[in-house]
């Protein structure tokens, strides 16, 4: 190998691992902006890191300034679960001994035969304890008397139980006042919560996994690359990117004919070939875009399909295609725009060069020869899988 070409293959690498990393650090922050727009239709995709810190910060300030409030209120909520277990045990505690306190009553009414106005059982707190303590107060047998006494006792603990039920009460209801107080004060930071995050993006519901991407996406990038490139136009992104992938299709044209070709390659065709793989990638978008806008460019496509597919993956597509087969869309262009144009495409309207006209021999659009075959593939100058070698 001399060493014209190993500069030449040192040259080709550097080349292509700088455009790899430019290309890595640029395509995420395009695609950062086109779930961006997906998400939030208003903001087009652009988003200010800067004034996402600020809110950031402002967002934080009213989360410490309700921090004890919301504090007291996870505590109100336990104790208001607290009491109301304590007051549901209170209750069926004392619906139990009420049920006892009834049956006792009853039974012994209906053994001593003693009239009575109401039923037992439609008798309220209040007045089933005046029932005992009137049976209390008559003549009855020794062992209705025991009975009665342990009914009295039995009053004793529900009245016990029933206080606790009312305690519970007054406490829920202090709990509560309380609650609604700080409820009212969260609340209100809440709502300039959400009031801060629409600032920044319309949707707020989308604000913390907007935040998420856009700090992972500084983390990622060198020197706060990609941070700075989200806050640039999208269509400015979208060039940019198209030409960078024109680049890197141009450099995976040459690297075939570098390892294969007998001709070696020179500095100067890769120069003149990246230039023309970023100009033929920026032009098949303008055509591309044309499509999307109505401009019968491409055969059969949808306006409408075509818009919502021009996504940074198509885009990028687009670039390495027309990198890659820069010679080919270039004619492809031409023949588009002659039949757009009311021409004849199937007739050259450039006279061939002496060049051209010789048998096996014709001129590349970098300016160099190479075998004219029909149907070359990607890489007409020669390469891996080149039909035109034997």
């Amino acid at each position: 190998m001399s060493f014209h070409k190993w500069m030449v293959g040192l040259g080709l690498a550097f080349l292509m691992v700088t455009v790899l990393l430019v290309n890595s650090i640029l395509f995420s922050a395009r695609s950062f902006q086109f779930n961006l727009a997906s998400i939030a239709p208003a903001s087009q995709g652009i988003v200010s890191v800067d004034r996402l810190k600020e809110a950031e910060q402002s967002i934080e300030q009213v989360r410490q300034g309700v921090a004890i409030p919301r504090a007291e209120l996870a505590q109100i909520d336990q104790q208001l679960r607290e009491l109301d277990a304590k007051a549901e045990a209170a209750r069926n505690e004392a619906l139990e001994h009420r049920t006892a306190i009834a049956s006792t009553v009853a039974a012994i009414e209906a053994r001593n035969q003693i009239a009575t106005a109401q039923a037992v059982s439609a008798l309220d707190d209040d007045a089933l304890v005046d029932r005992v303590n009137a049976l209390a107060a008559a003549r009855l047998p020794q062992a209705d008397i025991a009975a009665v006494e342990s009914a009295r006792g039995a009053t004793a603990q529900l009245n016990a139980a029933l206080d606790l039920v009312d305690q519970a009460e007054d406490q829920r209801r202090e709990l509560v006042t309380r609650q609604s107080l700080l409820g009212g004060q969260v609340a209100g930071a809440d709502t300039q919560i959400f009031a801060i995050k629409q600032g920044v993006v319309d949707n707020y519901e989308q604000y913390d996994r907007i935040k998420n991407e856009a700090l992972s996406l500084m983390a990622s990038s060198p020197l706060g690359i990609g941070a700075a490139l989200v806050q640039g136009h999208p269509t400015f992104l979208s060039t940019i990117l198209v030409l960078l992938m024109g680049l890197l299709g141009a450099i995976l044209y040459l690297f075939p004919a570098y390892m294969s070709r007998p001709t070696p390659v020179t500095f100067a065709e890769i120069a003149v070939r990246s230039i023309f793989g970023m100009v033929t990638a920026l032009a098949f978008y303008i055509v591309a875009n044309a499509s999307i806008a109505g401009l019968a460019f491409v055969p059969g496509g949808s306006s409408g399909d075509m818009a919502s597919a021009m996504n940074p993956f198509t885009v990028s597509l687009i670039g390495i295609v027309a990198g890659i087969m820069a010679d080919d869309i270039a004619k492809w262009i031409h023949r588009r725009g002659t039949e757009l144009l009311g021409g004849n495409p199937g007739v050259s309207q450039v006279p061939a060069t002496p060049a051209a006209q010789a048998p096996g021999v014709a001129t590349g659009s970098a300016g160099l020869a190479h075998t004219a075959v029909a149907g070359a593939g990607v890489n007409p100058h020669g390469g891996p899988f080149d039909p035109s070698v034997d």
